[in-house]
């Protein structure tokens, strides 16, 4: 089935929990068995950081996600992300985030390959309904999932702006610690949200 991606109203869900994550020790990790403190990789050049909270998280239930099929310009491999239409991953051409729901066949998404970010072409885009969601935070506010960059950020479409307000978050979580999976995105991003949407 054939998919345009253009974004839609819709629950913010991020990852399945069957997305596959890069370890330290170069295995791969299923997100829904992510730990706290587990180091994996989140940019080029072997940039491994803990994960230190999940913005949000749900481990039961089916949910909605894009199915983007990506091949490598570079190797010929080919890729396949699970996203909601509303989270934030990298554009190849321009080296910025935009959503997921923006982007559109032949355009070109950032891929980690021989610890190297290359082109990955978009291919075909579909739907599908998966377990769980899950949007980890790193230091850095990117993550390499199944092999493609993305931003730990949804539903604000700065996502330099998004890291720079979540620092407070990143801050609070370094003095009291994560304790709990949370279902909605913290209220810092809802509010921004609202104020993007008031300036357009």
């Amino acid at each position: 089935m054939q998919y345009n991606c253009e974004i839609t109203a819709q629950k913010v869900s991020c990852f399945p929990g069957s997305s596959k994550i890069t370890l330290i020790d170069g295995t791969f990790k299923a997100l829904s068995d992510i730990q706290i403190g587990d180091k994996v990789l989140v940019n080029k050049h072997n940039t491994y950081e803990p994960v230190i909270s999940f913005i949000h998280a749900k481990r039961e239930g089916l949910f909605g996600f894009l199915a983007i099929n990506i091949q490598s310009v570079m190797s010929n491999l080919s890729y396949t992300l699970y996203v909601s239409t509303n989270h934030l991953i990298f554009d190849f051409d321009s080296g910025k985030a935009k959503f997921a729901g923006k982007f559109h066949i032949d355009d070109r998404v950032q891929l980690i390959e021989n610890n190297e970010i290359v082109p990955g072409q978009i291919i075909s885009i579909g739907s599908t309904k998966q377990e769980g969601y899950y949007a980890p935070m790193t230091p850095s506010g990117t993550i390499v999932i199944n092999g493609v960059v993305a931003s730990n950020y949804a539903t604000v479409s700065n996502h330099d702006l998004a890291h720079k307000v979540m620092s407070i978050y990143r801050w609070w979580i370094h003095l009291i610690g994560e304790s709990k999976w949370n279902e909605e995105i913290p209220w810092m991003l809802q509010i921004m949200l609202t104020i993007e949407k008031m300036i357009k």
